[in-house]
């Protein structure tokens, strides 16, 4: 299901959501911190899912559910070329990891090899996402700021 949302909401959702991808960016450099990998990865998961949330809203769409979010991408930024597929795929594999390491507990732990491996492709990948939101260069920079500080906390 897919909400449509109007020209004078669509300001507020995409501050609201990007608000929420800094704040899982944050979380995703306090988990690395503590060597707790798995979060890394979950909080990654939904700083990238707010980031592409903030798209969708300012296409007029809000989507219920995550697979309705991927659904809506990839109809509307994949298909037509806008995102390279890359965009999407990463969106995939960071939801299935987010799920393993938020509801199964034999997983096996993810380590910083695999943390470090997501931190890599996230970091190729949003950047450019973000310069195509073009009226939010605030709410931009400070996630591309904690982005740089995660490469940082990598390269250590």
């Amino acid at each position: 299901m897919v909400k449509e949302i109007g020209r004078a909401e669509k300001k507020s959702y995409i501050k609201g959501a990007l608000d929420l991808s800094r704040e899982k960016a944050e979380a995703a450099i306090d988990a690395y911190k503590r060597g707790n990998y798995g979060q890394v990865l979950s909080s990654l998961y939904y700083s990238y899912f707010h980031i592409i949330k903030s798209l969708l809203y300012e296409k007029g769409f809000d989507p219920k559910s995550h697979e309705g979010v991927y659904a809506m991408l990839n109809l509307h930024f994949i298909k037509p070329g806008a995102l390279d597929k890359k965009v999407s795929r990463l969106f995939e594999k960071l939801h299935k990891n987010r799920e393993i390491v938020d509801y199964n507990p034999l997983a096996p732990k993810f380590d910083r090899s695999d943390a470090d491996q997501f931190l890599h492709e996230f970091m190729e990948l949003t950047p450019s996402i973000l310069t195509s939101l073009h009226n939010y260069k605030s709410a931009r920079d400070n996630i591309i700021h904690l982005l740089k500080e995660l490469t940082a906390l990598k390269n250590l």
